[in-house]
């Protein structure tokens, strides 16, 4: 739905906004709408695993249906170029960022695990924001500690991994290093 609101708004295709206000400005020159049928350079085979545990191809998906809650290709470089610039305001105000990060207070007073588009945590001990997902052949996690301005992005080429416990682990790992190393 809301991608309709933005094309409503702004008289554009909901994927031109995004190139334009998102994509450029962050410098995600990689990342775009996937099209199964294109010849993209170095886009990953997918895959799946079985009951048996045996890897198989991931069965052919068109997610150009689901634009704009999914549908892209991206690589590890850009979605990194993404949380920099998160992180450094590029993006949004961070008075606006701040307000996604904070969880839904529910109607019976309770707090959400869940923000506006992202999932808040203290894994780590401090504040740590996050969003995953996938699909056939995907899985994907990437996760900001916003104090620190550190952020970690794994992408998977199949279903079902944990990529949100691979990137909890690497950032354990990277948090840990003594100052001056690996960042």
């Amino acid at each position: 739905m809301i991608g309709c609101v933005i094309e409503g708004a702004s008289g554009e295709k909901y994927v031109d906004v995004v190139r334009k206000n998102v994509l450029g400005t962050s410098g995600m020159t990689r990342t775009q709408v996937d099209d199964r049928f294109a010849i993209i350079p170095q886009r990953m085979r997918f895959y799946h695993q079985d009951k048996s545990g045996l890897v198989v191809n991931a069965e052919l998906l068109d997610s150009s249906y689901k634009i704009p809650g999914g549908g892209w290709l991206s690589s590890a470089d850009d979605m990194a170029r993404f949380e920099v610039a998160i992180l450094h305001d590029v993006l949004l105000r961070r008075a606006t960022r701040d307000v996604m990060w904070t969880p839904q207070r529910l109607a019976d007073g309770s707090t959400s695990e869940y923000a506006l588009g992202w999932g808040p945590g203290k894994g780590l001990g401090e504040l740590d924001v996050g969003h995953g997902g996938g699909q056939q052949g995907t899985s994907t996690f990437f996760m900001i500690l916003p104090q620190r301005e550190t952020g970690i992005v794994v992408l998977t080429n199949m279903d079902g991994a944990d990529s949100s416990k691979l990137a909890m682990d690497v950032m354990r790992i990277l948090i840990a290093a003594p100052a001056g190393q690996t960042k």
